[in-house]
């Protein structure tokens, strides 16, 4: 009897966090599919109104560019976290304290440009980007989120990598393998998991980025943040359309989230030595 008393005070516990985190989210939902008469009523319903799909209707087809945002959204998401996963693999392995013993600091100072203050680079990134002519473009936006990104990367996998029983490397060596062959076909297989967690990081992080974008990018670039401020006027507020977009950029982050936990479990639940 006790322990179902004890479950059911940690399940309660836990669905009240659930509900406190997910209440504003929930909230948006619910605007999105009312009209700008509702919205305004008072005191405000939930569930006593007539749902609507204009919001939706209106954000998709009122100007046609918030299907190319999102696409935008997507193609700055995925360069940069190739390039942050790509940068901070690599510098993780080589790094790790097998390799490097005294590879602290270079990790910390590695990790000091996630703590930098963004604002701080958004003057010469875009005088260095104006004067290669790369400024609107979204592959200078991609460049400037995967800086952020790689810091984060190599210092989850490099954590990963130092709990790799030294066996399996040695075992490769024996063999005949080379330190390129060991990354690529016994540390990285190993390394699912960690890979799997720093891509949905530097893709949420990169899809999630406000400033840079809104400097950098030009009207035909605009990621999904930048959009979804286009919707706040100086004297009007389209709030059911920003609702609608808001939601709208929510799914695509909420899926790779998901899907994202399956590569997890494969990477994590085997162990690294059978």
């Amino acid at each position: 009897m006790k322990r179902v008393v004890r479950n059911t005070i940690v399940y309660a516990a836990c669905v009240l966090v659930l509900l406190l985190f997910l209440a504003p989210i929930l909230w948006v939902l619910v605007i999105s599919f009312k009209l700008r008469r509702d919205i305004f009523t008072w005191p405000p319903s939930v569930i006593d109104f007539t749902p609507t799909l204009s919001n939706y209707a209106n954000v998709l087809s009122g100007s046609g560019k918030f299907a190319t945002f999102i696409g935008n959204s997507l193609i700055v998401a995925v360069i940069s976290t190739s390039i942050a996963l790509a940068i901070g693999t690599l510098g993780a392995f080589g790094l790790s304290g097998r390799r490097r013993p005294k590879s602290v600091a270079w990790s910390y100072w590695m990790l000091s440009f996630r703590m930098m203050p963004p604002v701080a680079l958004v003057i010469p990134y875009y005088l260095l980007f104006q004067q290669t002519g790369l400024l609107g473009h979204l592959g200078a936006i991609a460049l400037t989120h995967s800086v952020f990104s790689v810091a984060i990367v190599l210092w989850m996998n490099k954590s990963f990598f130092d709990e790799i029983p030294p066996e399996i490397e040695e075992a490769a060596v024996l063999d005949g393998a080379s330190q390129w062959q060991v990354f690529r076909l016994v540390v990285l297989p190993i390394a699912k998991g960690a890979l799997a967690a720093s891509a949905i990081f530097a893709f949420i992080t990169s899809w999630n980025e406000f400033l840079f974008a809104v400097i950098l990018a030009k009207s035909n670039t605009y990621t999904i943040p930048v959009a979804i401020s286009t919707f706040v006027g100086e004297v009007y507020v389209s709030w059911g359309e920003l609702a609608a977009a808001t939601i709208l950029a929510i799914i695509p982050a909420l899926l790779v989230a998901f899907l994202g936990q399956r590569y997890l479990l494969i990477g994590l639940a085997p162990g690294s030595v059978k």
